[in-house]
């Protein structure tokens, strides 16, 4: 939050202000995301996302409310090898009488356009990246905002199913001894395996801000190993679904790619233990190509990619990004 974005501006003839949000804007913001959302996000949320995780965030404001907001959270790749910081784009929201007003040059323009051109394609983030809806999608594409990068699918299974029996899987506490050294050579071996993949960062650092400190959220690890080495192939994260007593969420795996139809058995089965009928998950491309054999008995498309064109990569760069995507790389689930 250490930018100066400031403009005055008018949107149906209306005196505007579009600034950088500060640590004094929390309320605000929360305020807005109870509006649009209808969320419970509160000041440790905040704290959370935009301090803890060095969030940013840009607003319109009238008559000192804000009206509207386009925020991201930085995060690691590996583009096919290649190291970069990335921006996840989050938290776009209009406030609802304002979201008809001049759809390109309303609200909604001004501060995603004003985001994106203020973080990227200035060198301090490589591309950005987010999960919109088609419809918001559509919109942003029409105006030039945003790329479509793909279809993100939710995908379900039904009971358990057996592994191997030269795999096994436990439940991996973080607070075991040597759990961070774990995790991350289990992240090694995922970005060692990665080829052309674009990989967001899974080392422990990232875990444990990811789905350990963030309020409000549980999270289970699943490790899979070989019964002859307690050291873990991989971490599969598990949480419950929200408002779905009867399905568990597959939020991650970290470890080689191709053990990802393993990972997906275990949680199946940890899901049955724990008395839940269903696994879901969400599943970029990349992700999905590898479940196919598990053969999900749901598969339905919840989420889009997009890109902002702001990033100023080309279209064949865009094209060749191969992005591994599951729910935990969203900033909702």
């Amino acid at each position: 939050m250490s930018h100066a974005v400031y403009e005055t501006l008018r949107v149906a003839g209306e005196p505007m202000t579009l600034r950088d949000l500060t640590p004094q804007d929390a309320p605000a913001l929360l305020a807005l995301h109870h509006e649009v959302f209808g969320s419970q996000v509160d000041a440790a949320w905040f704290d959370w996302k935009y301090r803890q995780g060095g969030g940013e965030g840009l607003g319109l404001w009238w008559q000192g409310t804000l009206i509207a907001h386009c925020g991201g959270v930085p995060r690691r790749f590996s583009h096919a090898g290649r190291r970069t910081r990335d921006l996840q784009i989050g938290d776009v929201m209009v406030s609802p009488p304002w979201r008809g007003v001049l759809t390109r040059t309303g609200p909604f323009n001004h501060v995603s356009r004003g985001f994106y051109r203020s973080r990227l394609g200035s060198g301090r983030f490589h591309a950005g990246y987010g999960f919109p809806g088609n419809r918001h999608l559509q919109l942003a594409v029409r105006t030039g905002l945003l790329r479509a990068g793909g279809v993100v699918s939710g995908l379900r299974w039904d009971g358990p199913a057996a592994l191997p029996w030269s795999w096994r899987a436990r439940v991996l506490a973080p607070t075991e001894p040597g759990f961070d050294a774990m995790a991350d050579r289990a992240w090694a071996r995922m970005l060692a395996a990665g080829g052309r993949l674009s990989l967001g960062w899974r080392d422990a650092v990232w875990l444990r801000w990811r789905y350990l400190n963030r309020p409000g959220h549980g999270a289970v690890f699943l490790a899979l190993y070989r019964p002859w080495r307690r050291e873990p192939e991989g971490l599969a994260v598990l949480a419950p679904q929200p408002g779905d007593p009867t399905s568990l969420q597959w939020l991650d795996w970290v470890g080689p790619p191709e053990r990802l139809a393993l990972a997906c058995a275990a949680c199946r089965t940890e899901a049955a233990r724990r008395g839940v009928a269903h696994l879901t998950a969400w599943a970029s491309p990349a992700v999905t190509a590898r479940l196919a054999a598990t053969e999900p008995q749901g598969c339905s498309e919840v989420a889009r990619i997009g890109m902002p064109r702001a990033a100023l990569l080309s279209d064949a760069e865009v094209a060749a990004l191969d992005w591994w995507f599951m729910g935990g790389d969203t900033d909702f689930l």
